[in-house]
């Protein structure tokens, strides 16, 4: 085998030798008999021949045609062949030859292998001889079957391969003259063409003369019409010699037509079967007129008494408005040839069918010539009209921005979901799209009788209108069902007589004297407001330029704005002075104030301004305390003017400001203390100072006194339901002096703190753990002893009303013995505890993270958290959302910050490990949205994709877990993954981690708090191995990624406002004797 195998490829190597050889032959012809081309028989390069001044001699000049040719021609060279294009050679299904090599050889080792696998298949149980090592013994014929067949195996094996080497190699050999083969394929292609365009061209040229034959004008017969026009008659028009009838006497003609009538009745009612639309129907002479209200009026006969002969059209007449007595005879005629053609094939439902909807196309038509009427008069620019084959648009308000409105006229096929046997009807029928939506809850009713589009835009106009109006009125109504005491008056009204789109929204508060007038226009569709003033233009042009603007919250703060124009008018009388940019005054006023204003009165001092609030409730006044030196609003407190004032508080006059003003005085001069206990409700009781003298010497001559409040009055927190008392039954205030302390921001400037010192006795088993640590903290405004007693020390600002501040000094020392509880609760290590922070570790292992709150004045809010080390703590992408959950009034918030400081930290570390292995190319990006969901996307080069992590709780019967759940965002465009992607997803969602840590649920994956951080890590694993390729101009710029102060952007939360509520508490029997002789606990000094 392996002889004949060289014997073949010595043949081979022969025959390619002899096609090169051809080849070669083919291109260029042998040098033996090469012959020089010559120019018409002469050499070109005049060899051997004597030239004079480059010509050769005349007796040997070459002759073309019997002609001398021009010296020149001999000896010019001859011209080069054009270059052909070679679109072909750059196309992407040219492959290398050496990628076919090597493909071949894969293939053919794989084919090997698979064969030598299918020889060892075969089962050789059956063969009977021995075979030494495979091989029979000599002189002995193997005719067993299974050796047989792995022979045959091994030998197809070997043939197919040889014929795919052979194709190679030739291949091969053609390879070595690829360019010689490329000119072949350039002028092959270049024939193609060439051939191609002969015969495109020539199918053009037929064709056009095919099109040319329409546009061929026969000769006019310009003889034969002036003999006909002259004379009357046409020598070359036949006689056919027919004797022309009788004309009919007036008896006769009466006498036929009431035949006519009675075979129409008799046919009418005994053989035809009538339409269900043309049952009304009158017989008449010699015509059966059928009428279909509202569309059209025909009449038809017949031309015998068969009842098998059709009917045939006589005249017709439409039934609305505006319509042509009188049709054209273009109209006639083919309103004529096409009823008796339906009339002959289907009768009088054939007719029917054809009338009715060439009238309904002809309503379309008439509406549509009434819409360019209208654009050209005063709806321009305003409507646009569009006709769609048997459909009319009309786009009406085309000026005003935002989605478009528009309602369709059309035709409809009259089914109707209801089956029945009654045949369905085409009619003409309504949709109306507001602002780009189909509107299904309104029906329109037009007038298909008398037709008339602007009535038609009227309508819908004004449906759009009193719709608008009503959600405004609506959006209203809501608005101040949410305010407390709302006064608001709003009513959707329409004048008697007038149209019903012109309806007018009207809107008025209690201080208003006129009422406030919001319609819509209806050809342009803006609002328009009356009385007009500086402020009502400003809000129109607002609400007619913004299409996305709230209009009732808009509509609400017009109302106030109008009514605070008037009081500013008032005010400018009294020499009020505005105020501006007063700091912290809208979280003061709360936030259905929509408007305010602040006035500084003439002859108050700078720390006290004079503030009203403009609402759907009508004004508040309020009493502001700004901060010294500064415009920061400290403290506000309300003036119930309604109680005093009574009606006379709602109008705004000059006399009504100054009554205010009067109140507001009165109200600041107070007896604070008093004053706010007694309105309070709060039983107390003023103990006097006792002096005791011993040996002359007066011992209480410092001593100004105590007041003894009822704990369970002043400390009750009515909005909690299940709050219990902590302390005993009085709480001694008493009063220190006066502190003096800089403010910080002048040397020169200091403020007035007035001290007041608290004691109190506790609750036995209350706030032990807490007194633990106050005893090693060293706060010196807070102490405890073991047998119960509390003393508070409590610096307020001069004038400044104290029971707030009693109260969040008391509620601060009971929520930070919560605080410290909780903290304990989930075996976090306390190493700071004072009123104004708390310090403690939440995870002790290297590296130990730390975290720090600081409390506000009297430990109340708002509270600040901070992390450390600032720099490492993982926990400080999450600080501002835990910091805004400490400061908000959720009863849990401090048990949910406790646990979502380890909930959080293992997947917050795997936030850092994925961001530093993107941190080059920045292809992966953490969006936290809250500290329970975040949001993981990945950008180009790697496949675009985005997965949610959102902690959720598990309940198993009674006990409770929280997993974090996991899984990919369907449906933007951004997560549309790679199908390689898709599939690792696919597998990742069916496995489960180390140890059952988190484990997959088809969609997504769920996971502990500790299993989360692995689940992760292994989510960017698999699409860092996904990658897709992308050009490089297309990829992004490497830069330097930002650190993570500018990553996580760190918002102050705002204060909460804490309300001032007036606490139910029944009073004591007799609180001075309760009070007065309550024991004293064992109290404790306070530096």
């Amino acid at each position: 085998m392996d002889q004949q195998s060289r014997v073949s490829s010595q043949e081979l190597k022969k025959d390619r030798s002899n096609a090169q050889g051809a080849l070669v032959g083919a291109v260029m012809p042998p040098s033996s008999s090469f012959v020089p081309a010559h120019l018409n028989g002469v050499p070109a390069n005049g060899e051997n021949k004597a030239v004079v001044n480059g010509q050769p001699p005349r007796a040997v000049a070459a002759t073309t045609n019997g002609d001398h040719a021009d010296a020149i021609m001999a000896l010019a060279e001859p011209e080069q062949p054009p270059n052909l294009e070679q679109p072909w050679r750059n196309e992407p299904d040219n492959k290398p030859l050496g990628k076919l090599m090597d493909r071949l050889a894969q293939q053919c080792y794989i084919d090997l292998n698979q064969t030598l696998n299918d020889m060892t298949a075969e089962d050789a149980a059956g063969d009977g001889l021995s075979k030494a090592n495979g091989m029979s013994p000599q002189g002995t014929l193997d005719t067993s079957e299974v050796s047989l067949r792995k022979k045959r195996k091994l030998l197809d094996f070997a043939h197919d391969q040889r014929d795919r080497f052979t194709k190679t190699l030739v291949l091969s050999d053609w390879s070595r003259n690829a360019e010689d083969m490329a000119k072949f394929i350039d002028l092959r292609i270049h024939l193609d063409n060439q051939r191609d365009g002969f015969v495109k061209a020539g199918n053009a040229i037929a064709a056009t003369k095919w099109k040319s034959i329409g546009f061929k004008v026969p000769a006019p017969n310009i003889v034969g019409a002036m003999e006909l026009l002259a004379t009357g008659t046409a020598s070359w028009v036949p006689d056919m010699g027919y004797i022309p009838p009788k004309r009919l006497t007036a008896k006769q003609l009466l006498k036929t037509l009431k035949n006519m009538n009675v075979t129409l009745s008799t046919r009418l009612n005994l053989h035809e079967e009538l339409p269900p639309h043309m049952q009304d129907y009158r017989v008449a002479d010699g015509r059966a007129t059928f009428t279909v209200p509202g569309e059209f009026e025909v009449d038809l006969s017949v031309a015998d008494e068969e009842d098998t002969s059709p009917f045939y059209f006589i005249d017709i007449r439409f039934l609305f408005s505006p319509s042509s007595d009188v049709l054209n005879d273009q109209i006639r005629a083919h309103l004529e040839t096409q009823t008796n053609g339906a009339l002959a094939v289907k009768a009088l439902q054939g007719c029917y069918d054809f009338l009715h909807s060439f009238v309904l196309t002809h309503k379309i038509n008439i509406l549509r010539s009434q819409g360019a009427e209208l654009i050209r008069g005063k709806w321009f620019e305003c409507i646009k009209i569009e006709h769609l084959r048997r459909s009319l648009v009309v786009q009406y308000w085309a000026g005003m921005p935002g989605p478009k409105s528009w309602f369709e006229i059309g035709i409809s096929s009259g089914k109707s979901e209801k089956r029945g046997s009654k045949k369905a009807t085409p009619r003409l029928s309504v949709r109306w799209f507001r602002k780009g939506q189909e509107v299904k809850d309104e029906v329109l009713s037009f007038d298909w009788e008398a037709l008339s589009l602007e009535k038609c835009l009227m309508m819908v106009i004004g449906k759009h209108c009193f719709g608008k109006l009503g959600v405004a009125r609506d959006g209203l109504l809501g608005l101040a069902a949410k305010t407390e005491n709302a006064a608001l008056e709003a009513e959707l009204v329409v004048a008697d007589g007038a149209a019903p789109e012109d309806c007018t929204l009207r809107l008025r508060l209690p201080s208003m004297r006129n009422s406030l007038n919001v319609r819509l226009e209806l050809v342009t569709g803006q609002f328009s407001i009356s009385p007009p003033t500086n402020v009502t233009l400003h809000n129109e042009r607002i609400l007619n330029a913004n299409p996305q603007v709230d209009v009732p919250l808009l509509l609400a703060a017009l109302l106030c704005a109008v009514v605070q124009e008037k009081v500013h008018k008032q005010a400018e009388l009294l020499d009020w002075r505005e105020l501006r940019d007063l700091a912290g005054m809208e979280q003061k006023l709360g936030q259905h104030v929509l408007h305010r204003t602040v006035f500084s009165i003439p002859g108050w001092s700078d720390r006290w301004a004079l503030a009203v609030g403009f609402s759907l409730s009508g004004e508040r006044w309020w009493v502001v305390q700004l901060k010294e030196g500064t415009k920061e609003v400290t403290t506000v407190c309300e003036l119930h003017l309604k109680q005093s004032l009574g009606e006379q508080a709602t109008q705004v006059s000059r006399a009504n400001l100054l009554s205010i003003e009067r109140f507001a005085v009165a109200e600041v001069s107070y007896e604070v203390l008093s004053q706010q206990l007694r309105s309070l409700k709060i039983p107390h009781h003023h103990q006097k100072p006792e002096r005791l003298s011993e040996d002359g010497v007066d011992v209480g001559q410092h001593n100004s006194g105590s007041i003894y409040v009822q704990s369970v009055a002043l400390m009750r927190d009515a909005s909690d339901s299940s709050w219990k008392p902590w302390a005993t039954d009085s709480i001694r205030i008493s009063h220190h002096g006066v502190d003096d302390c800089g403010d910080g921001t002048d040397a020169h400037t200091t403020r007035t703190l007035v001290r007041h010192d608290l004691r109190l006795t506790r609750e036995p088993g209350r706030m032990n753990r807490l007194q633990q640590h106050l005893a090693k903290s060293g706060d010196r405004t807070v102490a405890m002893n073991a047998s119960g007693a509390l003393a508070l020390s409590l610096r307020t600002p001069f004038g400044e009303p104290l029971v707030g501040h009693i109260r969040t000094r008391l509620r601060s020392i009971e929520r930070l013995d919560q605080y410290v509880t909780t903290l304990q609760r989930h075996h976090y290590n306390l190493t700071t505890v004072t009123m104004d922070q708390l310090s403690f570790t939440y995870h002790a292992s290297a590296p130990a993270l730390h975290a720090r709150i600081s409390f506000g004045n009297d430990g109340s809010p708002p509270i600040r958290l901070q992390l450390e080390p600032a720099e490492s703590n993982p926990t400080q992408r999450i600080r501002v959302m835990l910091e805004k959950g400490l400061n908000s009034s959720h009863a849990d918030s401090f048990e949910g910050f406790a646990k979502f400081l380890t909930l959080t930290l293992p997947m917050l570390r795997a936030w850092d490990r994925i961001e530093t292995a993107h941190l080059a190319r920045q292809t992966a990006v953490v969006n936290v949205r809250s500290a329970a969901l975040y949001g993981l996307s990945y950008k180009a080069p790697l496949p675009p994709c985005t997965f949610s992590i959102q902690l959720k709780e598990k309940r198993d019967g009674n006990k409770k877990s929280m997993r974090w759940h996991v899984a990919q965002v369907k449906g933007k465009p951004d997560s549309v993954a790679a199908e390689d992607l898709a599939k690792k997803l696919k597998a990742l969602w069916q496995s489960k981690g180390d140890g059952g840590c988190w484990e997959g649920n088809g969609s997504g994956a769920t996971a502990d708090p500790t299993g989360l951080g692995s689940l992760l890590d292994r989510l960017d694993e698999i699409v860092q191995t996904s990658k897709v390729s992308r050009p490089v101009s297309e990829q992004p710029r490497e830069v330097t990624a930002a650190p993570r102060e500018t990553i996580v952007k760190q918002q102050q939360p705002s204060a909460p406002k804490e309300p001032q509520k007036k606490p139910a508490v029944r009073p004591l029997k007799a609180p001075v004797k309760v009070l007065a002789h309550t024991k004293e606990p064992e109290y404790i000094t306070l530096d």
